[in-house]
Parts: C-alpha cells; sequence; structure tokens
C-alpha cells in the first residue's frame, strides 16, 4: 500500500513536494485556502539551485525568469550579483497549481491520510505554534519606475528593510519588512536614496509576514503524522529569502519519506540549512548590540553568500554594517 500524504499549503514548498512526491507513485494531495497565488514577497532566488531543483519536476525555471540584475546595491554600497535572478513566482505557481488537482484547505478528510504536511508558511497552520516566534510584517507594491534593473535596499538599524526588485517593462516590486512594522521611515530612505518616487496608483499590494527563526528554534518538525516543511520550520535566509531554501526543504523531506526514513528528517535539516543558523545568530547579535559575537561569524556567513548569492569580503561587509547602523 502506497504511502497517503495530503500536503497543505500550494505556495513554493508545497507545489515542489507534491510533484515530487507523484513522480515517485506516492497517493498525494493538496490543499490551498487562497483562490489564486498571489504577489506577496519578492521575487528573488538563487538561480543554480533553483534551476537544478525545479528540473526535477520538469518546470525549466529560465521561462520564468524576468531580470537577471547585475549588481545588489545597499545603501548605495553597490556588490556584483552572482546567482541572483527576479522571476515570475506568480506565473509559476499559477502553471503547477493548473497541473494538479488542487483543493480548497476545507474540503481534505486528513483522517485518512498517512502523513499530513505543514507548508503553510508563517501561519503554521497544522504545527503547533512556536514560543518567542519571530514573525516581521512585511508590505509590498508593484510601481512602475524608470531606473536601471539593479537589486536595491536601504537599511537603517538592524530591525530590518526596505526594497527594490525590478520585474521588467519598469515595473518594480517596491516593498518593507520591519520587525514592529514600521515601514514609513524606511520606505522613505529606500525612494529618497535611489529615486523611487511615489506615484498615484501601485497595481497590487500585498501584506504578510516572513518567519526570521532558524530551523533549531522552530522545533518540532514532526508532531503525529504532521510534518513541517519550508518556512513553517525556518528554512528562511537571515535576509529573509525563502524562496530556494524551502524548495531545498521540500527536496530533504521528499527523501526521508521516499526512503521510509522519516525518523532522519530533522537531523538532515538541521545539518543542511547550519549556514541559516549562522546567519540568524549573526542578525540577533548586531540587534542586541553584540557586534563582538556578530563579528566572528562574518567569515562563514561570506563564504556561503559569496558563492550562492553576491560577492563580497568579510571587510565588504564590516564596512557596510557600520554604515547600516550608523543610521
Amino acid at each position: 500500500m502506497s504511502l497517503k500524504v495530503q500536503i497543505y499549503g500550494a505556495g513554493v514548498a508545497g507545489t515542489f513536494l507534491y510533484f515530487l512526491l507523484k513522480q515517485a507513485g506516492f497517493d498525494v494531495g493538496i490543499c490551498e485556502r487562497r483562490r489564486s497565488p498571489d504577489c506577496r514577497c519578492a521575487w528573488g532566488i538563487t538561480y543554480n539551485e533553483a534551476k537544478a531543483l525545479y528540473k526535477e519536476i520538469d518546470v525549466n525555471l529560465d521561462e520564468y525568469v524576468l531580470v537577471r540584475p547585475e549588481y545588489v546595491v545597499i545603501n548605495g554600497v553597490a556588490f556584483k550579483n552572482k546567482n541572483v535572478v527576479i522571476f515570475d513566482k506568480k506565473r509559476l505557481l499559477e502553471d503547477l497549481w493548473g497541473r494538479m488537482d488542487l483543493k480548497d484547505a476545507g474540503t481534505p478528510n486528513a483522517q485518512h491520510a498517512d502523513i499530513l504536511v505543514d507548508a503553510t508558511g508563517y501561519e503554521r497552520a497544522l504545527l503547533p505554534k512556536i514560543e518567542n516566534d519571530r514573525l516581521y510584517p512585511t508590505m509590498q507594491t508593484v510601481e512602475k519606475h524608470d531606473a536601471d534593473e539593479n537589486i536595491y535596499v536601504y537599511a537603517r538599524g538592524a530591525t530590518g528593510y526596505a526594497w527594490a526588485f525590478p520585474l521588467g517593462d519598469k515595473r518594480w516590486h517596491i516593498g518593507v519588512g520591519e520587525a514592529e512594522g514600521n515601514f514609513s521611515a524606511l520606505l522613505n530612505g529606500l525612494r529618497e536614496k535611489y529615486g523611487f518616487e511615489v506615484g498615484d496608483k501601485h497595481s497590487c499590494r500585498c501584506d504578510a509576514f516572513v518567519r526570521l527563526l532558524p530551523p533549531s528554534k522552530c522545533r518540532p518538525f514532526i508532531v503525529g503524522k504532521v510534518v513541517g516543511v519550508g518556512e513553517s520550520i525556518g528554512c528562511v535566509s537571515g535576509a529573509g529569502e525563502g524562496n530556494a531554501p524551502s524548495l531545498r526543504c521540500a527536496k530533504l523531506l521528499y527523501e526521508c519519506l521516499r526512503s521510509g526514513r522519516l525518523e532522519d528528517y530533522e537531523r538532515r535539516v538541521l545539518k543542511h540549512f547550519r549556514w541559516i543558523e549562522n546567519e540568524h545568530k549573526f542578525v540577533e547579535a548586531v540587534q542586541q548590540g553584540r557586534l563582538w559575537r556578530a563579528l566572528p561569524l562574518l567569515p562563514k556567513i561570506v563564504a556561503v553568500e559569496s558563492k550562492r548569492a553576491v560577492g563580497h569580503s568579510v571587510a565588504d561587509v564590516r564596512a557596510l554594517l557600520k554604515l547600516i547602523l550608523r543610521g
């Protein structure tokens, strides 16, 4: 008898896991409370890893790439972009939803499933709530601007940042995330720094949250027959990037289910995402004003991120950190 798996949440992690399991012959269902994917959060993704993973479910990421920015500009300091692309996350999910027998979240009969997968992101709808959870409010709009198609970031202090991600055809995601939801200062700083003037209209606005807590602080991953994946168990970088980590986490869960060794899942997640643990330790130490604890982590963080995302050195990050904290 094949294992019956019911996935709750058809975002990046849930849809990817669904197709991996379906291809392997699992009896798998998926449900989602949204009627269609929305534009929430920036659409940046680390290209090499995501392209290789999506290829496993016959998705060509290149068909969804909107822009390949040359630089990531943080508080006016430009870093060479190595591997981050902007992809049409909404259209990709729409296409995947069209290939699935997607059910409304209220309809599946969970009692007949052997495994229930919590792929509900920051909502963590099936797993127990996390004590001292750290959910940052975010807001993002789609706007028209005439600017060089780089990624622009503005940060002041260590509690959040504002961003501008190019979508092509002069369309931009203008967004912000801040621990207490104090968006105005960061958004105003971004607009003033880079010339993204406030327009009369925006074509879309999405409000959400992002979980900025590493996997080790999002346990348990498994409760009874419920298993978490992606952002529900903290697979989000210290900078708030969760697309590629969610794909990788779903692949780890798939491998554990296929091998019949679900008991290995927590250990494998914690091992693979050790780099995320380091990034969150760094951010937490900076927020607490404990630079003496943060700075020794920089070599490990730079070694990872300079390969997977943006070219920079330890000296670059130290100088940028001083600039941000001085603001």
